[in-house]
């Protein structure tokens, strides 16, 4: 028979192979974003022709002074540039000269235009706000780059991020206040930021009120550096007014910065503060009339340390935490706040004029920011620790172990000096119980000397009777030594002797 092989197919082996699904990071710009450009751009175009507007209707106003005959409209318009960049922080060179002189109170303005120009991303991402900084930077460089004469356009980067920047920052933190679906923010930490807002507006409104009482106490010296101006009519002297008026924030800073003690300068060489009244010239701004002409004293820095007290009270009652740490925290926040706003606003508060003496002017930065923060800061962190609960508890624990450790040790003392009394008494004791048995041995050694020598006495004067009898000897020996022997028998006798020394005593 033949067998058929029949072939058995063999199961095939399949292999499954599993791909992982990589990490995509995408890069995409928030919905909204456009908005958020556009509101930069338009903040950026608003301010440059306000601040143009402005330049051109002084030109056309003063273009009748004999020192405008030169002026021509272009050189207006080139005007307008170069403010516009001085509004942004930059510096404009005239003649090698480098000019910095910020109107802070437009800068303000901006910031508050751009965060109503943000309504309009309202909807959208928060992160979409942010967009401005770049359309208003790239917007102001260019419109300093090409209608200012004698602006650097680069200088103005500073001011061109900020500005934005501070905007569009408020604008989401408003917009975070009033969202109820947004994640809860530690409170410590919104506790920290509303308290430093509150600290710096505090602060503002004190060195407003300074300024105010330095130009009262000025006006006659403002008024006369006004003529030396030669303002010949009122649209002159409205037109300088309006341009002093710009600076209201940089003469608030200069108020602030002077009555915290670390002064400013007027000049390189000519610093004021409650300490030093500087004695060289000042530039014919009207203005610089209210610069104080003496040095009061160092005592002026109460008043900032007095604010601080203030808010530190506020702080304890209205910025309360449960937590000492969460206190702590919150009052380091607020410090970081004011130290901030504070740099910043000095900083914008500084000019430079000239080359030489007017080449620096304004408060020093870094000692005015130093010595607010620790008038004003740092004792209303103080405060708000100090009165504190749980630091109440932590003193009056501590003063309860202190009180009971003081009690241990009078107890402790007063044992040590009993058991020192109770030593000495019983030294005294002893002392006396051996000095009167001293005593008691002395008297008996005494008695028993006399008695010694009363029978050595007695012994001499047997020997004394004994002699005449040996004298005559020859008369009658043998009584005398009978009665020698018999004299012996009795100083030998015990009844004798007690009898004698009887006697003696």
């Amino acid at each position: 028979m033949s067998e058929r092989i029949r072939e058995v197919p063999s199961p095939r082996r399949t292999t499954t192979t599993y791909v992982a699904d990589r990490a995509t990071i995408r890069v995409a710009v928030p919905q909204g974003w456009a908005r958020g450009v556009i509101a930069g751009v338009e903040a950026a175009f608003a301010g440059w022709a306000l601040i143009t507007v402005f330049a051109m209707i002084a030109y056309l106003t003063l273009r009748s002074n004999t020192w405008m005959n030169d002026t021509t409209p272009r050189d207006a318009l080139g005007l307008g540039g170069d403010l516009w960049a001085a509004v942004i922080g930059g510096t404009s060179v005239v003649g090698g000269v480098h000019y910095r002189a910020i109107p802070t109170l437009a800068g303000a303005l901006l910031i508050v235009l751009v965060r109503l120009l943000l309504r309009n991303t309202a909807g959208f991402p928060r992160s979409a706000a942010l967009f401005a900084v770049p359309g208003f930077l790239l917007t102001s460089w260019l419109l300093a780059g090409t209608s200012g004469t004698h602006a650097h356009w680069w200088t103005g980067t500073i001011g061109g991020v900020l500005i934005p920047l501070i905007g569009s920052v408020w604008f989401v933190a408003s917009g975070y206040a009033r969202d109820h679906e947004a994640p809860t923010m530690q409170h410590w930490i919104s506790g920290g930021l509303k308290l430093g807002g509150v600290s710096v507006l505090v602060l503002a409104g004190a060195s407003l009120v300074a300024a105010i009482v330095a130009l009262v106490a000025g006006w006659s010296r403002i008024a006369g550096i006004q003529e030396i101006l030669g303002a010949a009519s009122g649209a002159d002297t409205a037109f300088i007014v309006g341009a002093q008026l710009a600076f209201a924030p940089t003469v608030m800073a200069w108020a602030a910065s002077w009555w915290s003690g670390a002064g400013f300068l007027t000049a390189i060489d000519s610093l004021h503060s409650p300490a030093v009244a500087g004695t060289g010239p000042i530039p014919p701004i009207p203005l610089l009339g209210a610069v104080p002409q003496t040095a009061p004293g160092l005592w002026v820095i109460l008043a900032p340390i007095a604010l601080g007290v203030g808010l530190g009270i506020v702080a304890a009652r209205s910025f309360r935490r449960e937590h000492l740490l969460h206190q702590s925290a919150q009052g380091v926040l607020a410090s970081l706040v004011v130290a901030a706003v504070t740099a910043l606003w000095m900083w914008s508060a500084t000019m430079s004029l000239g080359s030489v003496r007017l080449a620096s002017m304004g408060p020093r930065v870094g000692w005015a920011t130093v010595a607010l923060v620790l008038e004003i800061a740092l004792p209303a962190l103080i405060i708000a620790l100090s009165t504190h609960p749980t630091t109440r508890a932590l003193l009056g624990e501590g003063a309860g172990r202190v009180r009971n450790e003081g009690e241990a040790l009078r107890r402790r003392a007063a044992e040590r000096a009993s058991r020192v009394g109770t030593a000495a008494s019983t030294t005294d004791e002893a002392w006396a119980e051996a000095s009167d048995s001293a005593e008691a041995g002395d008297t008996d050694a005494d008695t028993d000397e006399a008695g010694a020598e009363d029978l050595n006495a007695v012994a001499d004067g047997g020997e004394a009777d004994e002699m005449p009898e040996e004298a005559s000897e020859t008369a009658a020996d043998e009584p005398v030594d009978d009665e020698f022997a018999q004299a012996e028998g009795d100083a030998d006798d015990p009844e004798t002797r007690a009898t004698r020394r009887e006697g003696l005593n």
